[in-house]
């Protein structure tokens, strides 16, 4: 298995990314979302986390900027019905954090935005994940998954990830803001650290 690539980013386009390796082009199959954040880094050297699938006759490659990333796309695999392509389409709407709250909530409404996930597949995950999830990603996974795609502040963020771990949104929120008012230079991964110590005293 290809575990990882480092190269020279040459192309993205929406879903999808092009690596210089050597001399050699490798093309990827990105999540829809990667691609705002690739293009400003054209040019660049980049790490691109892979998983390797082979098909009848053709091979595919996909690629994710982070580890945690990849894992819930393999996770996404193990669902009835959920290939590639919807596994992809989740992750380009979803946080790693977001789509964990998403699926203990059972929120299939919130689930069933994704291009291509119906209410019968967004039921699916719900029911094959839900048992899964708290084993398959630990909370330090959690803590350095990547930020939310879609356009929260930091607050929020921090806020949906500690909820994913169990706290109710109230508590969650009161204790970020408190953190964030104290520490607002910090980076995201160093501001759920203080807010889950400051959780765990009181």
């Amino acid at each position: 298995m290809i575990d990882f690539l480092v190269g020279r980013l040459i192309a993205a386009t929406p879903g999808k990314a092009v690596l210089d390796l050597g001399g050699i082009g490798v093309s990827l199959e990105m999540p829809p979302a990667e691609n705002d954040n690739l293009h400003n880094l054209i040019g660049e050297e980049i790490t691109i986390y892979t998983r390797l699938m082979i098909r009848e006759d053709e091979i595919y490659l996909y690629g994710f900027r982070a580890v945690e990333e990849r894992k819930l796309f393999n996770l996404m695999l193990s669902v009835s019905g959920f290939g590639p392509r919807l596994a992809l389409s989740m992750l380009g709407i979803f946080s790693v954090s977001e789509f964990y709250v998403a699926v203990l909530e059972e929120n299939i409404a919130q689930l069933s935005r994704a291009h291509g996930v119906g209410r019968k597949a967004a039921q699916r995950l719900v029911l094959e994940l839900k048992e899964k999830l708290p084993g398959a990603i630990s909370t330090e996974e959690l803590v350095a998954s990547p930020l939310s795609h879609t356009g929260y502040s930091v607050v929020d963020d921090i806020t949906e990830a500690l909820c994913a771990l169990g706290y109710s949104s109230t508590e969650a929120s009161t204790a970020v803001s408190k953190v964030v008012d104290q520490h607002k230079d910090l980076p995201r991964e160093e501001l759920l650290k203080l807010v889950l110590k400051s959780m765990a005293k009181s």
